[in-house]
């Protein structure tokens, strides 16, 4: 019988090629996965990162060799993601921001420039007070840069952690570890079409909302469970048959007769001409959101000041429901 001639090493080797991924990655295979997992398809990715669809495949196929396993199930050019691929996706935008702060910090260092500014928010301030925020800003520092990111509550608080964010704005309270957090509590607001009777009164009330359609955030969100358990107390049963998670699409359902809605006194009084009024809601409730920052390293001296026109934005705010749009 034929002895085995093969050295340890040699099997050890060769399962080493078999089995281990070939870990050379480049930038564009990175951009090439994100953008087929966000946009949903190789087409629409290849039309974003302006490549051609056999280059997208081939960058996938390039990328699934290295790892060493499928990322996709192909069937007549469709590509589905794997379970493997959801598991990697946030790795791949967490690389890919890496990488997009440390060009963006060094164009900035060549530019002679003062600084970049990155700022997460979830969307009840992006769509209210935050543009009017950076413009203003902007234009008293022009040599600052301001990239705005509208992200949930929970992304925005691990950015921050992580040093990828300078300052967010979350839904309080921050429970995230590794951040630090100032509480800022928003009141809210009963908005409705200007064809409703609502419009006679100069403070809406629970009672008030009895037999009006009320157009909720979404379950479980704190306006709701606050809107529900006054609106309990005072023995009011609500028809809360439509949500639309963000206040700003709230308001436009409003302007469109859909419904009367509490939402947070930077939607609810905005003067965009919409047929949208507002009135103050008594007992009050309040939107509470969170300024946060990263423990332990205090941010560079221009986020440092954006981050207190934003808690002054929000505190003056906080006294925003006393009057009526009348």
């Amino acid at each position: 019988m034929p002895s085995d001639k093969r050295k340890p090493e040699s099997d050890f080797l060769n399962f080493q090629k078999r089995y281990s991924p070939d870990m050379h990655l480049k930038l564009r295979h990175l951009e090439v996965f994100h953008a087929v997992m966000e946009e949903g398809s190789v087409s629409k990715a290849a039309e974003a990162l302006n490549l051609s669809q056999p280059a997208i495949s081939t960058a996938l196929t390039r990328l699934e060799e290295m790892l060493g396993y499928g990322l996709f199930f192909r069937s007549k050019g469709h590509f589905t993601p794997r379970p493997e691929a959801f598991l990697l996706h946030a790795d791949a935008e967490l690389s890919l921001m890496a990488v997009e702060q440390f060009s963006a910090r060094a164009r900035l260092i060549g530019q002679g420039r003062a600084g970049l500014i990155r700022v997460g928010s979830i969307g009840a301030a992006a769509m209210s007070i935050l543009p009017e925020l950076v413009s203003s800003f902007t234009r008293d520092n022009p040599l600052v840069e301001i990239d705005l990111q509208v992200r949930s509550s929970n992304r925005i608080s691990y950015y921050v952690s992580n040093g990828q964010l300078d300052i967010g704005l979350i839904e309080a309270p921050a429970a995230a570890a590794g951040i630090s957090s100032i509480e800022l509590p928003v009141p809210c607001v009963c908005i409705f079409h200007e064809s409703s009777e609502l419009a006679q009164h100069s403070v809406i009330t629970p009672k008030d909302l009895a037999g009006q359609r009320l157009i909720g955030i979404q379950n479980g969100h704190q306006v709701d469970r606050q809107i529900i358990d006054v609106c309990s107390q005072a023995g009011v049963e609500l028809e809360i048959t439509v949500r639309g998670f963000f206040f700003a699409v709230v308001r436009r359902m409003v302007s469109h007769a859909g419904g009367v809605a509490i939402v947070d006194a930077l939607n609810g009084m905005q003067p965009f001409g919409d047929g949208v009024l507002w009135r103050p809601f008594e007992p009050g409730i309040n939107y509470r959101m969170a300024l946060i920052i990263k423990s332990g390293a205090a941010p560079a001296k221009p986020a440092a000041e954006f981050a207190d026109r934003v808690r002054l934005a929000l505190t003056q705010a906080a006294g925003m429901g006393g009057g009526a749009d009348v």
